[in-house]
C-alpha cells in the first residue's frame, strides 16, 4: 500500500495541496504584501525542496508568420507570459501525511509591477518543488493599484484635462532593464480640455522607484502627428522626452505637478 500511495503521489494523486491567502487588501508596487501559505499533506510523507512565489503577467509581442505564396510575411500579436520577480519562501520542509502547516510570508511588491488597467492579468503563482512528484502550485489573480508616485501624475493629467484611454503591456527590450515589456498608457484630452485643439493623444511610460518617478512621454499632435513611439523610444530622437519627478516635487501635490506639466507641454507644442 505504501508503494502504491507513493506511486499515486508521483503523478499528483494524493499529493500535497496548497492555498495562498493574502492578508493584504491593497496591492501597491513598492509596498508590503502579507499573508500565509497553507499546505496540507497528502497520502505519504513528502519532502519539499523549495516553496516560492512568482509575480507574473502577460504582454503582447509581434511575431512574424511564415511566408505566403507571394513570399511575404505578416505580423501578428502573440501573448507571452513573463515572471516579474521570483521570491523564495522556504526550503527543505517535510510534510507528514494529512499534516497541515501554515507558512507566513511578507514581501515588497516590486516597483515595476504593472497596474491592473487594461486586459493583461497580474497574478501570484505559489509553487512547490518536490522530487519524484508533480509539483503542486496555486494561482491568485491580484488587482494592482497605481504606484503612489504614478498616481500623483495621473491626478495631474486629469487636472490638465486628459483622461486615460488605453493601457497595454507591450514587448520592448531595453538596455539596463530586466523585463522584456513596457506598460504603455494612452491619454486623450476631454472635449473641454485645455489641450483639445493641439493634442490628439499623449503616450506615457512610467518608471517609479523609491526616489520618484521617471517618465517617457510623446504627443500625437493634431498638426504634425508622430511616428513609431515604440519603435525607437529610447534612441536619440529629440521627439521622445524623458522627465524625472523627485519625491519633493511629488509631495507638493498634483496641482504643482500639473503646473510643471503645463510648462513642459507648452514648450513641446511651440
Amino acid at each position: 500500500m505504501s508503494f502504491f500511495k507513493k506511486m499515486l503521489a508521483s503523478v499528483g494523486i494524493g499529493n500535497i495541496k496548497i492555498d495562498t491567502q493574502f492578508h493584504t487588501e491593497d496591492f501597491i508596487p513598492g509596498e508590503l504584501v502579507e499573508g500565509v501559505v497553507i499546505a496540507k499533506g497528502g497520502k505519504v510523507e513528502q519532502k519539499v525542496d523549495k516553496i516560492y512565489f512568482q509575480i507574473m503577467t502577460e504582454y503582447k509581442k509581434p511575431v512574424e508568420t511564415d511566408a505566403n505564396r507571394d513570399g511575404r510575411t505578416e505580423t501578428r500579436m502573440q501573448k507571452e507570459t513573463v515572471v516579474i520577480a521570483n521570491m523564495l519562501l522556504g526550503e527543505n520542509l517535510v510534510i507528514a501525511p494529512d499534516e497541515t502547516i501554515e507558512i507566513p510570508f511578507q514581501f515588497v511588491l516590486p516597483h515595476e509591477t504593472p497596474i491592473s488597467i487594461g486586459v493583461s492579468p497580474i497574478w501570484v503563482r505559489t509553487g512547490l518543488d518536490i522530487d519524484n512528484a508533480v509539483d503542486p502550485s496555486d494561482r491568485d489573480d491580484i488587482e494592482v493599484q497605481a504606484h503612489p508616485h504614478t498616481a500623483v501624475v495621473f491626478e495631474a493629467l486629469e487636472e490638465l484635462g486628459f483622461h486615460l484611454h488605453q493601457a497595454e503591456n507591450e514587448y520592448y527590450l531595453q538596455r539596463d532593464y530586466h523585463l522584456p515589456f513596457i506598460q504603455k498608457f494612452e491619454f486623450v484630452p476631454y472635449q473641454n480640455g485645455e489641450y483639445r485643439s493641439s493634442v490628439d493623444e499623449l503616450e506615457l511610460i512610467f518608471y517609479p522607484n523609491e526616489d520618484g518617478v521617471e517618465i517617457i512621454l510623446e504627443f500625437d499632435r493634431k498638426t504634425r502627428g508622430f511616428s513609431g513611439f515604440l519603435s525607437d523610444m529610447l534612441d536619440t530622437d529629440e521627439s521622445h522626452h524623458r522627465y524625472f519627478f523627485n519625491l519633493e516635487e511629488l509631495e507638493e501635490g498634483s496641482s504643482s505637478v500639473a503646473d510643471q506639466f503645463r510648462g513642459i507641454f507648452d514648450e513641446l507644442l511651440e
